[in-house]
């Protein structure tokens, strides 16, 4: 949901800042395709002044934690030297 900065999965809904939707919404536009921090960095934070490559590792962190509180785990998945990918399907516990 767009404009409430949420997802659903199945009956859960998933609040999320502007920031954490805008990045999962990136990642999901391209599912499967190991993204560079940098990719992540340009695409979600843009131009911003002032902005650490780790900020992406951040909110990867808070966007794993908000998942597994849903009962999703590894949907975000580690590309060691690369970035970060979108699993093909969320598994539920």
């Amino acid at each position: 949901d767009e404009g409430r900065h949420a997802l659903t999965a199945g009956e859960k809904v998933i609040d999320l800042s502007a920031r954490e939707y805008a990045l999962i919404a990136y990642l999901i536009r391209n599912r499967g395709i190991a993204l560079t921090r940098q990719q992540l960095l340009d695409e979600v934070w843009g131009a911003e002044p002032d902005v650490y490559s780790n900020v992406v590792d951040l909110y990867v962190h808070y966007l794993r934690k908000k998942f597994e509180e849903a009962g999703f785990d590894n949907l975000l998945k580690t590309v060691r030297g690369v970035g970060y990918r979108l699993a093909d399907a969320p598994k539920a516990k």
